[in-house]
């Protein structure tokens, strides 16, 4: 059955002028799409903020978001779809008005406490239960608003200003989209975001609900069309190359949407799991849309093929570039990129799309390619690689398509052949083929084999890729671009090397409590490979608290650090906070903060009630030492603002490195009570108070508030 002719609802001239007569002005129409637009992008960084802190803080837990969001969005619009096909606009309108009903039911948005993981849970599993629980159906029905209303538009009007409706709704997504990270984030908390978001979400029933009942009131419009108009809209099927149209409608996305997930999903490795760095390539996915859409002229694959190419140059020379221009170098090439792909993708998709009639096939494939995508990079690439290989595959793959365009696009105007006709002209430039196919692939080459030292072993997991190495008789734990810890061969074994030296921050606090000849227990968030427990003395006791059971299980088998330790010993599997709140009866005299990967802050362990959380576990004259080191992010200022927040001093102390001994330079913060005998006297005391040498007034972040920007370092 072909699309046109299982579509009784499809409106003739007839139906099309006896609708408008009766239709809600276009106006109602373009503020239904918007508000749902709005709707659809704001909830996803509420409610993925919601839920980061309960899952540790990781990049995948963005990714596994974006996942929900790609799967559910098909499912609208495949509902729209079947609506529009099966069923008179009457009908459309009574089951939809159903469904605006039962999604007001899961009003508000923001999940209780009672759904935080207990730590023997599946990651991804839960995340996906939790987010069906509490906005699948509400975002079902945003979802299906897009293609339902414009297809419902077409009743009174049937031209191509119904496409012009899906270029507004991306407007208002990135809208969305670019009002958190500068005016919701900062100066909302997350109850009071997820409080406006409800209320809106009722308006936005009012708004189609109205749409709804109007088109109850279609019933009749059927029976009064022109017999051979109707026959005329009916008999209009699908294209005579409809395998390859709907392949190019469902290829073209998919490939946009991994791109997506893979360079969020690099970048929030790097930096920080936090909206601002959501927000952003999600709003060139999204301007990529906007700007297709809108007009065909605004689409110029030449010129766009020609920046994308620069941008591949420039994510490849950021690594030989200063220190200080890497971060900034690294982001415009990726993001430029995948500016660049999205507007070829998205521009070939838009060039082909149908008419009216097939509006919501068209969409349901967009949409569905986005979902291949989604899963792709979420599912499948995890499953098929044990590292994050899909970033250079992508990057190869998007500089042939890029270098495909730009050769067989004729002229720097306006489109002049489809992606299957440019790749095919390219292939034809004998004197080009070889030697620049070549050159294209020097991205992914690079990526698949750049050199490493002897890999003992490899995993990958919903919270990364951890490797374990050897070379010159040094083992290394690295998660994604960190070293989480050294382990030197021999007699050496047993020493404290990375970051845990004798002379770093965490080792001259142990050193100093030692001093006092009796027994201590220490608190420590984040495992790495256990260098810590060389610190340990017979009754001593450590509890380490470690999010990752793949860094456990390393820790035991490609290190020996806990078996030689010679304190008591408990590991603690689930996130830090969570932890640490149920272990009401800990008193620690030491409390190690060290949660980083790969340079990404899991946010909610550095917010004031995280810091009033680790001072309630902390014993009489109990210190608290913060790894601070970071290559991105100016830590220094925000825990001290956090430490004078709970009444605590803090004092910053730095060690240089020492290959030799395998120790990396290392920056420690160490807080305290202000009248700490600690201060007094012992390795301390020779450390200036952080308050004189910090430049600024940092912030104050808190589980409702925290802005990466007030901590990024650019240069």
């Amino acid at each position: 059955m072909t699309d046109a002719a299982a579509q009784p609802a499809n409106p003739t001239r007839t139906d099309s002028h006896a609708a408008a007569a009766t239709s809600p002005p276009i106006a109602w129409f373009a503020l239904t799409i918007l508000l749902s637009a709005f709707l659809v992008f704001q909830v996803q960084p509420v409610i993925s903020k919601c839920v980061l802190p309960w899952f540790g803080g990781t990049p995948a837990v963005w990714t596994t978001c974006m996942l929900f969001f790609q799967i559910v969005l098909f499912a609208g619009y495949a509902y729209a779809h079947l609506l529009r096909c099966w069923f008179s606009p009457a009908v459309q309108g009574g089951i939809h008005l159903v469904f605006l009903a039962a999604a007001t039911l899961f009003l508000p948005i923001q999940p209780d406490e009672i759904w935080k993981p207990q730590g023997d849970e599946n990651p991804t599993i839960y995340l996906l239960m939790l987010l069906v629980a509490h906005v699948g159906l509400p975002y079902f029905v945003l979802s299906a608003t897009g293609p339902l209303v414009q297809s419902w538009f077409s009743y009174r009007d049937r031209t191509d200003r119904v496409y012009r409706l899906y270029a507004l709704s991306n407007v208002g997504s990135l809208s969305a989209l670019l009002s958190y990270p500068f005016l919701i984030e900062p100066f909302v908390s997350l109850t009071g975001q997820s409080a406006t978001w409800s209320m809106l979400f009722c308006g936005f029933v009012i708004a189609e609900g109205y749409l709804a009942i109007w088109l109850l009131r279609l019933s009749g419009l059927a029976s009064q069309a022109n017999a051979s108009e109707d026959l005329a809209a009916k008999s209009e099927g699908p294209p005579e190359n409809a395998f390859a149209q709907y392949a190019l409608w469902l290829g073209l996305p998919a490939f946009a949407s991994a791109g997506l997930l893979i360079v969020t999903n690099h970048v929030c490795q790097d930096i920080a799991v936090i909206p601002f760095l959501w927000v952003l390539p999600l709003s060139l996915y999204l301007l990529s849309f906007i700007i297709c859409f809108d007009s065909p002229r605004w689409y110029r694959p030449k010129w766009i093929a020609a920046a994308a190419l620069l941008c591949v140059i420039l994510t490849q020379i950021h690594c030989v570039l200063p220190a200080g221009a890497k971060l900034v170098t690294e982001a415009v090439g990726y993001f430029g990129l995948l500016l660049g792909i999205c507007l070829l993708c998205h521009g070939e998709a838009t060039r082909s799309k149908p008419s009216a009639e097939r509006l919501t096939t068209f969409y349901l494939c967009l949409s569905g390619g986005g979902a291949i995508g989604g899963v792709l990079v979420a599912v499948i690439c995890p499953l098929a690689f044990r590292n994050y290989l899909e970033l250079p595959l992508w990057l190869g793959v998007s500089t042939v398509v890029a270098f495909a365009f730009f050769v067989a696009c004729t002229h720097w105007g306006s489109a002049d052949s489809t992606v299957g006709q440019s790749l095919y002209q390219w292939a034809q430039l004998r004197r080009y083929r070889w030697g620049l196919a070549a050159a294209m692939l020097i991205p992914c080459l690079v990526g698949l084999t750049t050199t490493q030292d002897e890999l003992l072993a490899s995993r990958r997991n919903f919270f990364g890729v951890l490797k374990v190495t050897r070379d010159a008789g040094q083992t290394k734990l690295i998660h994604g671009r960190t070293v989480h810890g050294i382990q030197l061969s021999g007699d050496r074994r047993t020493c404290p090397t990375s970051y845990y030296g004798y002379e770093s921050g965490v080792g001259r606090t142990i050193a100093a409590m030692q001093d006092r000849d009796r027994e201590m227990r220490v608190g420590v968030v984040g495992l790495g490979c256990g260098v810590l427990a060389t610190y340990g003395r017979p009754g001593d006791r450590f509890d380490y608290v470690e999010i990752n059971q793949d860094v456990v299980d390393i820790a035991d088998s490609h290190f020996s650090f806990l078996k030689d330790g010679a304190a008591q010993q408990q590991i603690h599997v689930g996130d830090g906070r969570l932890v640490l709140e149920r272990l009401t009866d800990a008193k620690f005299d030491l409390l190690v903060l060290d949660a980083f990967s790969s340079d990404a802050i899991p946010a909610h362990l550095l917010t004031r009630e995280a810091m009033g959380l680790y001072r309630d576990r902390l014993a009489t004259d109990g210190v608290i030492a913060v790894h601070v080191s970071n290559n991105h992010l100016d830590l220094v200022p925000l825990v001290h603002r956090l430490a004078q927040s709970v009444n605590l001093e803090s004092r910053l102390v730095e060690s240089d490195r020492d290959a030799e001994a395998a120790v990396c330079r290392a920056r420690w913060m160490i807080l305290a009570a202000p009248q700490s005998p600690w201060w007094e006297t012992g390795p301390l005391a020779e450390c200036p108070p952080v308050s004189s040498q910090i430049r600024r007034r940092g912030p104050l972040w808190t589980d409702q508030h925290h802005n990466l920007a007030s901590v990024l370092r650019l240069w």
